[in-house]
């Protein structure tokens, strides 16, 4: 690789859009071109792998003391597919100070701010370490980054504090609402439309499930208060897809349903799941008995946790000494950060761009953002530097 010493976060971030990162493709080329990079810097990395194909990259600068900070960004992106671009979305294009391609927002910017950072953070005496984590399977379950976080405080120091680079226009976000989504599949009995007593649909059983989590979700906005930050203020539960049939005369054998749960940090997080299960529990003692090989089951293929603000937080006390802000938000999207406050980390998510731009065609960065952003992490060595 050439000489990487003097490149800006704009160029880093041009190289790494050229990498496809879809989330159904391996992130391999993208991960083995930071692993150059760094080793350009003389800076050691390793992998920690999550499932064939995919990775995570972790890197360490300074000490190996307890403490550090962790810089923390997903390489995978969504798809392209059936979006109407009016550029190459994996070719960066600059217009009137806009960035643009799959993923500069969400959230290779970050990533590539932190990179342009390695130099001045290798020439600063650091008092503490900075660890970059950048994981895989983010825009799929947020479940990528686990066998990475595990990594610290075993073979790897116990940092303090992480910084999570989604996409905030570099405000302080201190709390995010936790995810579950949900795909049942209610399996019916078919029959001719002329006599449906031979039969049992899927779809009438659909729409029974489906008016039962509309009632939770009327039941969540009910509790709405009136001190929450969130917008909205309340626990969402919502119906995405519901699939069956395939003609009039018919009496549908299957449904399938995919339907979330959005969660206030302190929700109970069974809530909603034990409901819905002791619905369909009952549902399948009455199908089950005149027809065994039918009935409902859900699988429950993401659980994103949330992130508990913290008042006196560490990670929200530095957040905001680097970025001069005197206030906080939250949001309602999912991130990666609630793994990492699980695992003890005083965490806070704070990154370049809007999220207004993340997963639309035509997706973009402001070049103003990653200069915020490179300031930032200029403040971050400052701030851990052996004074």
């Amino acid at each position: 690789m050439n000489d990487q010493t003097t490149l800006s976060s704009a160029e880093v971030l041009g190289k790494l859009i050229g990498f496809d990162t879809t989330s159904c493709n391996s992130n391999f080329p993208l991960i083995e071109f930071v692993e150059a990079y760094l080793r350009d810097q003389g800076v050691t990395s390793f992998r920690a792998d999550y499932a064939p194909g995919k990775t995570n990259l972790v890197a360490s600068i300074g000490p190996a003391v307890d403490g550090g900070v962790v810089l923390s960004g997903h390489t995978d992106t969504v798809p392209v597919t059936g979006q109407t671009w009016a550029t190459d979305p994996f070719t960066m294009t600059e217009a009137d100070g806009d960035l643009f391609g799959r993923g500069t927002c969400d959230m290779k910017g970050f990533l590539a701010c932190c990179l342009a950072a390695v130099p001045q953070l290798k020439a600063r005496s650091l008092a503490r370490p900075v660890h970059l984590v950048f994981s895989c399977d983010e825009e799929v379950s947020c479940e990528g980054v686990i066998p990475a976080i595990r990594r610290f405080g075993h073979d790897m120091p116990n940092p303090s504090v992480c910084i999570v680079g989604e996409p905030t226009m570099m405000d302080v976000v201190t709390g995010q609402k936790a995810c579950q989504a949900f795909e049942t599949t209610i399996t019916g009995v078919e029959a001719h439309s002329s006599k449906p007593q031979l039969g049992w649909s899927a779809l009438n059983e659909a729409v029974m499930l489906t008016s039962e989590i509309n009632l939770i979700a009327q039941e969540m906005r009910d509790r709405k208060t009136g001190d929450c930050q969130f917008d909205p203020a309340f626990t969402t539960v919502h119906v995405g897809s519901l699939h069956s049939g395939t003609t009039v005369n018919i009496v549908p054998n299957q449904a399938v349903i995919s339907w979330e749960a959005r969660l206030l940090p302190d929700q109970d997080e069974n809530e909603i799941r034990d409901r819905v299960a002791a619905f369909v529990h009952a549902r399948n003692e009455i199908i089950r008995a005149k027809y065994p090989d039918a009935g409902i089951e859900t699988d429950n293929y993401v659980n994103v946790p949330g992130l508990e603000p913290e008042p006196d937080g560490e990670a929200k006390s530095l957040a905001m000494r680097l970025t001069g802000s005197n206030r906080t938000s939250v949001v309602s999207y999912g991130t990666e950060a609630g793994h990492f406050q699980a695992a003890g980390m005083s965490t806070v998510i704070c990154g370049p761009g809007s999220i207004d731009q993340a997963h639309k065609p035509d997706e973009f960065v402001a070049a103003s953002q990653l200069a915020e952003c490179d300031r930032f992490l200029v403040r971050l060595g400052e701030e851990l530097s052996v004074s």
